[in-house]
């Protein structure tokens, strides 16, 4: 075996190019896999262990205060372990650069549950008075250090306290800070935890507005809009509390990018290997030959032969592993913008040792396959091999179509149809190809797509303000009067459907002309209809003509309400009801925003005590760029590897055809034909993969777009598909470059043919 093992390393310096592309596939599947399961594995291990750290909440339940009694009935209700009364107020502060900012602050709480989780400074301790703890990403982005002094301000309130320390929240992973955004604005919005003094302080005269539960299976979602009545605000679980779920479903999503590559490239993997031991044994015909008479036993060949797979797979997949963890540390870099950890280490699950294993069991399993089939018989016919017939082609049947056709593509259909292993991975890989680039353009197209027709066709608002909760009445029907603007309310509703109960959020609108939605049978909506956008109308299993039962904040009783539109909406995923509808189901209307159009007034406004904060539609605009900024690393690696994806497989299969039709090209040679006409029979071959793997492509690539844009939509936002003209010629440009490059590649190879060894032949 010792003269067979050197044989092989002799056969794979002549072949090295064949066996370089499989072995580059075998170090991609590993790499994309291994690399990505790093991720996603080490944001799922870490958070974890944060929450367990932490001992963050199962559920937390808002109200505009908790009595003794409210909390004595929640502690008792089934499935409930504990609970702790907190206090949480939105405060504002000034940046570094003089902004205004938000802060979401909380007192510490009377349980251990969703405690915090020191990075600096002092440890909380509840003598301390005139304290506050920041969360380090607000702290680091307005530089702020533990020990300084911070001003905040509720109200006419202001104090100045001490930042006793630098702390996170596991609650407050992927912190947003207001329902405008999707992805944090850290300089702007941050949280903390403040000394129990300082409530009073700032003049606030309740001490607990927010419980957080620790439970299993409890009834409190079921019970609690009936147990606070006009009290109760807001339910969530860890299934719908964004700033905790959005970490899952994140982590999920990068598991599905590393299962599909892989995938595909294991798949390319096998095919090649397949491909080129086939042709290798095949071009060593007189070797065999020659092995077989000197008494190597086909057991031993075909022992011999699936070495090659054994070392091409075990080298690559090593190699490919050890690839991942600088993989890893590139998609970090952009999912550390998304979410906040303690901790970010690289993490491996099983998985990628299945996926190494399985990677050198089908490498191993189609190389002793290709070499059984291709080594039966005695050694006197493997020396007098004669070419066997194939069935006739479907368009040789068709003769007028085939006698119609010129020789060369006669021969180049008859050699397909013999080779049809060799045109199927020619196709899977331009098809992949497509898949992979579309995405990587589209994705981003899609991100785009939803940002321009969010703001501006479907809110065509240049102003969003936030209204004062003292306001009265009087207050804002003056302000709305005065900026000519609409008035909406946002509250969450437990909302009760045929198939489940879960809590929402509900926009109610008055008249106005800032919301541009329309219903996807093109209605405008009304102030007396029931709208709701497909999102969640696909979360609920809610249709047009459907009838829900809503039981909203700020109310003591629940109603129902018939649903007039489906709205094909991006962003937010909402139920839109029309404030006269709202006042006539019994409900209450109080505005919490108001939408107006570009004014000269909107300095003045900033100091209008009637609003709190005020946001632009074009700072809206700007979170969702940002969002596709952060994921523009996983859409470039996607347009990458399909780039190296269709260049390594035809430049393959360009060779492994070259080398399996050399006699042919010698013959045509030798006959009189030009390089020109040779190179163009050569070409032919790679024009029908090209036409075949685009027609299958493109239709797959837009429906894999598809689902991979709903991979992204939760309960906040729903992105659709949509690939550009533009982005969808680049896709198709790209991958018939790829194809020439291969046919360039492989005429340099024809130009070379030996016309003194064709005369031989």
């Amino acid at each position: 075996m010792t003269s067979l093992f050197k044989k092989m390393i002799r056969s794979v310096r002549q072949f090295k190019l064949q066996f370089a592309s499989v072995l580059l596939l075998a170090v991609l599947s590993v790499v994309i896999y291994s690399g990505l399961e790093g991720i996603w594995r080490g944001i799922e291990y870490e958070f974890d262990s944060y929450v367990d750290e932490t001992n963050l909440a199962d559920e937390w339940v808002y109200a505009s205060y908790f009595t003794d009694k409210d909390i004595a009935q929640i502690e008792k209700m089934k499935g409930v372990s504990e609970v702790s009364e907190r206090l949480r107020i939105t405060a504002a502060s000034v940046s570094d650069d003089g902004n205004d900012t938000s802060l979401s602050l909380d007192t510490a709480g009377t349980a251990n549950i969703s405690t915090m989780k020191l990075v600096s400074g002092e440890k909380y301790d509840k003598s301390l008075e005139n304290s506050i703890w920041l969360d380090p990403d607000y702290a680091r982005e307005n530089g702020i250090t533990a020990g300084q002094t911070v001003e905040i301000s509720f109200g006419a309130k202001t104090v100045r306290p001490t930042v006793a320390g630098i702390a996170m929240s596991a609650e407050r992973t992927h912190y947003v800070g207001t329902t405008d955004y999707y992805i944090p604005e850290h300089k702007q919005y941050g949280y903390g935890f403040i000394s129990d003094d300082l409530p009073e302080k700032l003049g606030i005269k309740i001490n607990c507005d927010l419980l957080e539960i620790k439970s299993s299976e409890s009834e409190v979602k079921a019970n609690i809009n009936e147990l606070l009545g006009e009290r109760f605000i807001a339910y969530y679980d860890r299934d719908t509390l964004f700033d905790v779920a959005f970490v899952s479903g994140q982590a999920d999503n990068l598991k599905r990018v590393s299962l599909l590559f892989s995938a595909l490239f294991i798949l390319l993997s096998v095919l090649s290997m397949r491909t080129t031991i086939k042709r290798l044994i095949d071009a060593q015909g007189s070797d065999i030959t020659t092995l077989k008479s000197l008494g190597f036993s086909n057991t031993k060949l075909t022992l011999y032969y699936s070495l090659y797979g054994l070392f091409v797979s075990v080298l690559g997949t090593g190699l490919g592993f050890a690839l991942s963890y600088p993989f890893s540390a590139v998609i970090r870099r952009s999912q550390k913008a998304l979410i906040s950890l303690p901790e970010w280490e690289t993490k491996h699950t099983a998985g990628s040792l299945i996926v190494i294993l399985m990677i050198i069991a089908l490498s191993l399993l189609t190389s002793v396959l290709a070499a059984r089939k291709s080594l039966k018989g005695l050694p006197a016919e493997s020396a007098n091999r004669k070419v066997t017939r194939t069935n006739r082609t479907l368009i040789e049947r068709a003769g007028h179509i085939w006698n119609a056709a010129s020789y060369g593509m006669k021969w180049t259909l008859r050699d397909a149809s013999a080779h049809k292993s060799r045109i199927l991975l020619g196709i899977i890989s331009v098809c992949g190809s497509f898949m992979l680039l579309m995405v990587g353009s589209g994705t981003p197209d899609s991100i785009k797509d939803l940002t321009s027709r969010s703001y501006s066709e479907e809110f065509v608002y240049s102003y969003k303000l936030t209204l004062n909760t003292a306001d009265t009445p009087e207050q804002i029907a003056s302000l709305t009067n005065e900026l000519d603007g609409q008035l909406i309310q946002t509250v969450q509703s437990r909302i009760t459907t045929d198939s489940e109960t879960s809590f929402k959020p509900v926009t109610v609108f008055s008249s106005g002309d800032y919301l541009g939605l329309k219903t996807k049978d093109s209605e405008k909506l009304d102030e007396s209809g029931v709208y709701i956008t497909e999102g969640m109308a696909d979360s609920l299993g809610v249709k047009k003509g459907d009838s829900i039962k809503l039981f909203p904040s700020f109310s003591n009783k629940s109603f129902e309400l018939t649903v007039d539109g489906i709205i094909p909406s991006g962003m937010p995923q909402t139920l839109y009801i029309g404030s006269q509808r709202w006042t006539d189901a019994g409900a209450q209307f109080r505005p919490s925003h108001l939408l107006i159009g570009q004014t000269d007034s909107i300095d003045s406004l900033r100091n209008d005590t009637r609003i709190s904060q005020i946001m632009t539609s074009e700072q809206q605009r700007s979170n969702l760029e940002d969002f596709r900024a952060k994921l523009s690393g996983v859409f470039t690696l996607m347009k990458a590897v399909a780039f190296v994806l269709v260049i390594i497989v035809l430049y393959n299969l360009s060779i492994l055809s070259f080398l399996e039709r050399t006699k042919e090209y010698n013959t045509f040679r030798v006959l009189g034909f030009h390089f020109g006409e040779i190179r163009s029979l050569a070409s032919f071959e790679n024009i029908i993969i090209l036409a075949l793997g685009t027609l299958l492509g493109v239709p797959l690539g837009s429906k894999f777009l598809e689902l991979y844009c709903a991979t992204f939509s939760n309960d906040t936002i729903k992105i659709y598909s949509a690939l550009r003209s533009l982005s969808l010629i680049v896709v198709c440009l790209t991958v018939f470059v790829c194809t020439a490059v291969t046919t360039v590649l492989l005429s340099r190879r024809i130009k070379k043919i030996d016309m003194v060894q064709a005369l031989k032949e």
